[in-house]
Formats: structure tokens, C-alpha cells, sequence
């Protein structure tokens, strides 16, 4: 528990280990001394309360300072040289960097898919799902170490880093027997779009899930960011992980050689049933370890299923450093209330792990799907807008997931995408 607490608040002050040593985290008076500020516990680590639904935040929440405060009292006092602080911004951090709230959350109140939704979160509920506030409350501690006299300076706006990143659902849509098959039966009415079913078959460039070339260049613009594309390699057939592509058939190659060529990242897409049966994880690395012949050590679940913690093990396990996932499919937002990498702490046990989390800022379904957000263009991309501007603000990572499928003349995504570009690029 005591290295959970330093490292949170380490966390808030951006890694400063120098000013978390100024920092306490106590109810004994008698060290208040020991501290230029001393943050009190609320009662959430109680036994009898902690993994508890009594446990869980009560709306409408207090603030302070406006910012929505989980547990503890909007309370601030000097005692003796000491600045104390009764808001317990340490167990209100660990429970948005944990997901804390979704071991409380039972699985019939979840989605078809088992995934905790993010309009169900308390984020949402509370109104703060835009908002990272958990960096938010580093800029608090910052400002009652100034207050006690410390030098707390605030970290630069600007992106720590970008990841356009891109999962690989389909390579193609047409150059396989079951697809070309449902291709004509669903453009039999639609003979510009039938002409294209059969036109894939000869030349891959024109199969409409081929978009890579454009996607690559478009990334491309971007010159600091890393470009990461995520890659099936299911073990055994499941009805949602289709299609299965070839991982040594000749359109994967010719991918693998554009993403090559084009100094582009490779992680795994681990299977949509991988998070309850954790077993397929390792399996699944090793395989794609085997036929890419190099090592992999990022990831990100298949339909964003993850089902954590035991998933989260299994990651680490198997050997995965990064986690690409923590973003919900429903809304967009901050789902860790935080816009930076943080190492995942397993909410039942309070260990901090090896694994690092890095906050999904926006995918592209989330925007534009009906079931989801269902946003038109312009609205999608000032949603984007925002949530890139909190990131740059707290000095985070915006993390990008745009599918390779997204790109059709039916949508408006090749647009957006272009917009979103154009904006990281200022």
C-alpha cells in the first residue's frame, strides 16, 4: 500500500521525486511536521469500506477549487507551518487510474460485448468525463506546494507524445471466398459497387479495406508521432475475431512491406475472447512473434475488451509492456482521468505493475457510430478538438485509433482524419 500512495503521488507531480518527498499522506498530527504538505486519507482504505459498494463516490460531488473531488473534504488548513489538505486526492486518483469502480460493477448491467460503459462511469454521471482529472488534481498539489513554499513549477503545454495507431480488423474485404461471396450478394442492386467486388479480386490496391497507402501517408505528416498498427493473430476461430487473415499470405506481406518501409510499429490485436480466456494471450503473442520474426511487446484488445484485471496479468505475463486500450467504445473521454501513461495498478490488490496504460483519447467508431456517439462531422471533430486540447494542456499523450475499414466514401472519416492530422501538425 505505501508504494501504491508514493507512487500516485510521484504521478501528480510528474515523476518529481524531489517534490513528493515535501508530500505526506497521514492522519497522525504528530508527523504533520515532517511535510511542506500533508494530504489526509479518507475513509475509502477502511476495512469494511474499501472493495465495498458503500465505498463508491456519492453525487452530486463536491469541489475544489473547481475540480470534482471523489473522497475527503474540500477542506484546507495551515497547522504549524503545514499546509493540510482534508481533499483525498490521492484515493480519488487511484480510483480513476485503477478502474477502480468497474471490479463494482456487476456483468449484467454491461454491454453485450461485457464491456463497462462509459455513460455508466462516474466520470459521466458527474460530468467529468472530458476532463483528466486526475492531472487536474497534480495541478492542485502543485499549487499547495507553491503556497507551502516549494518551487512546483508546472509542466510545459504541449504533447509528450502521439500515437496514430490503427487496428487491422481486415487487410481485405474481397480476395477471400467468403467475402467475395457476400460482396456480390449485398451489392447485387449496386453495379458501380459490384464492379469493384470483382475488380478486388485482381489487383488488392482496389479492395476497399486496402487504405493503407493513403493511411500511411496521411500519418506521415505527423513526423514526431509514432505510428503503430495492431495485428490479429487468433488462435482459434471465434465468429467476431472475422476475418482471420493469413498472417503468411500474400496481402498481409505486401502490408507488412508498406509498414516497413514506412518506419511503422507492430503490436497485437489480442482476440475478442482472449480477456475471459486468458491463456489465448501468450498464445497469440507467440504466434505473431513467430510469423512477423521479431519481438512484440504493445497491445491493444480486439472491440476494446478488456477485462481487467485478470486480462491485464495476462498481458504482463506474457511478457506485453503497453496497453493501448483504455478508452471507452461508447463516449469518448478520459476513462483513466488521466491524459498520460501511467503504470496499471490492479484495483483489488493495490499493486503497481510493470504494465503501462496509455489513455485512448478518441476512436473513430465512437464519434460517428449511431449506437455510440453518432456525431456528425463538424461535432466529431470539435469533440476531438477538446479532448486533444486537455491532452496538450496537461502535457500528455494523445493516443489516436482510426480503423483501416473506417475509410469508405460512405463515411465522413477520410475527412475527419484529415482535419485531426492538419490540427496535430499546428
Amino acid at each position: 500500500m505505501r508504494e501504491t500512495v508514493d507512487y500516485i503521488i510521484r504521478f501528480l507531480l510528474n515523476g518529481n521525486d524531489a517534490l513528493a518527498a515535501r508530500v505526506g499522506y497521514t492522519a497522525d498530527a504528530a508527523l504533520f511536521r515532517n511535510y511542506a504538505v500533508v494530504v489526509v486519507p479518507s475513509r475509502f482504505w477502511d476495512e469494511g469500506v474499501f472493495g465495498m459498494l458503500r465505498s463508491e463516490p456519492q453525487l452530486p460531488l463536491p469541489e475544489i477549487d473547481g475540480v470534482p473531488l471523489l473522497f475527503g473534504e474540500p477542506r484546507v488548513e495551515r497547522k504549524d507551518g503545514t499546509l493540510v489538505v482534508h481533499a483525498d486526492v490521492v484515493a480519488s486518483a487511484f480510483f480513476m487510474l485503477s478502474r477502480y469502480e468497474e471490479t463494482l460493477f456487476p456483468m449484467e448491467r454491461r454491454d453485450g460485448h461485457g464491456r463497462f460503459l462509459g455513460r455508466e462511469s462516474l466520470a459521466a454521471h458527474g460530468g467529468f468525463l472530458h476532463r483528466p482529472i486526475v492531472d487536474e488534481y497534480g495541478a492542485l498539489l502543485r499549487q499547495w506546494l507553491r503556497e507551502a513554499g516549494c518551487p512546483a513549477v508546472e509542466p510545459k503545454q504541449a504533447f509528450a507524445r502521439i500515437y496514430l495507431t490503427h487496428d487491422v480488423d481486415a487487410v481485405d474485404y474481397y480476395r477471400h471466398l467468403r467475402g467475395f461471396l457476400g460482396g456480390i450478394a449485398r451489392n447485387l442492386c449496386s453495379p458501380w459497387r459490384l464492379k469493384r467486388v470483382f475488380g478486388s479480386l485482381f489487383s488488392l490496391k482496389d479492395d476497399p479495406a486496402f487504405t493503407f497507402p493513403w493511411l500511411v501517408a496521411q500519418d506521415a505528416q505527423v513526423e514526431q508521432a509514432h505510428k503503430i498498427y495492431f495485428i490479429k493473430s487468433a488462435v482459434r476461430q471465434a465468429k467476431l475475431d472475422y476475418p482471420n487473415y493469413d498472417l503468411r499470405g500474400r496481402d498481409f506481406r505486401r502490408l507488412l512491406a508498406l509498414l516497413r518501409e514506412n518506419g511503422c510499429e507492430v503490436g497485437l490485436h489480442t482476440s475478442y475472447f482472449s480477456g475471459e480466456e486468458t491463456e489465448l494471450v501468450q498464445q497469440e503473442k507467440s504466434k505473431l512473434e513467430a510469423n512477423l520474426g521479431i519481438s512484440v511487446t504493445k497491445n491493444r484488445w480486439h472491440y476494446l475488451r478488456s477485462l481487467q484485471p485478470d486480462g491485464f496479468r495476462a498481458l504482463e505475463a506474457a511478457g506485453l509492456t503497453d496497453d493501448f486500450t483504455m478508452g471507452y467504445a461508447d463516449v469518448a473521454g478520459f476513462r483513466l482521468g488521466t491524459s498520460r501513461a501511467v503504470r496499471w495498478i490492479d484495483p483489488k490488490t493495490r499493486e503497481v505493475t510493470n504494465l503501462t496504460l496509455h489513455p485512448l483519447t478518441v476512436m473513430d467508431g465512437t464519434l460517428s457510430n449511431a449506437n455510440y456517439m453518432g456525431l456528425p462531422e463538424d461535432e466529431a471533430y470539435n469533440c476531438a478538438a477538446v479532448l486533444i486540447g486537455a491532452v496538450k494542456k496537461h502535457g500528455g499523450e494523445v493516443v489516436l485509433l482510426w480503423h483501416n475499414t473506417s475509410f469508405g466514401a460512405e463515411t465522413y472519416h477520410r475527412k475527419l482524419y484529415g482535419r485531426i492530422v492538419e490540427l496535430l501538425k499546428r
